[in-house]
């Protein structure tokens, strides 16, 4: 920030003068706040990227648009990513032409198991979903499971060219993707985001349960 600016902002009781920056920034002595001690700042992340200012008070306004931006980053980078990979595979096989099975697998970041999501190519098409495991039988025991969760034919992905193959193929990855992760919460005890499959009720992992409670599996 220039030395000297000057401005306004809401405090108690209205507006209030806003405060000079100098060469390092905000002078403590200098922010009407103070006087109530720690807590709400009315001055933003004037020179930090944190949503606090330089007496480290909380702005809880622009800590929510910090907050919201870091999440279109990583939309934007997650959609970018799946882009890069479904180029990769159209450049790898040749889609109109492609025969036999073959699955290729998408990793999600930020969760546990380091889930993945597929594009299947079968005799039909190509398929869209993810591997889990399912808790089945008298004595529940695990079990791989397959779930598809959306299909395009060759006779759809034929009539495409290239480009709108890619879209469309986007498209369903990043629904796909996004019925997994909605299937994933936190654990409240070791804070770990964990699909359905592995926890013992909504907010409890298999592990922490077994730690926690005794649950034995």
């Amino acid at each position: 920030m220039r030395s000297g600016f000057l401005g306004l902002v809401g405090g108690p009781g209205g507006q209030v003068p806003w405060l000079r920056f100098g060469p390092g920034g905000l002078s403590p002595w200098l922010c009407p706040w103070l006087r109530f001690g720690p807590g709400v700042c009315p001055l933003g992340s004037l020179t930090r990227g944190n949503g606090m200012n330089e007496q480290g008070h909380i702005n809880f306004q622009n800590a929510i648009i910090i907050e919201k931006a870091k999440r279109m980053l990583t939309l934007k980078s997650l959609k970018m990513k799946a882009f890069t990979w479904i180029e990769s595979l159209n450049d790898q096989y040749s889609i109109n032409s492609f025969t036999g099975n073959h699955a290729a697998y998408f990793k999600l970041d930020g969760f546990a198991d380091e889930p993945e999501v597929y594009i299947r190519f079968t005799d039909a098409g190509l398929d869209f979903g993810y591997e889990a495991v399912q808790w089945n039988g008298p004595i529940p025991a695990p079990v791989p499971g397959i779930y598809t969760k959306h299909s395009l034919s060759w006779k759809e992905v034929q009539s495409l060219n290239r480009e709108e193959q890619q879209d469309v193929m986007l498209e369903l990855l990043l629904k796909t993707i996004n019925t997994r992760k909605r299937q994933y919460r936190k654990c409240q005890f070791c804070g770990e985001k964990v699909a359905k499959e592995h926890r013992f009720d909504n907010d409890t992992c298999h592990g922490c349960a077994s730690r926690q409670f005794g649950v034995v599996y």
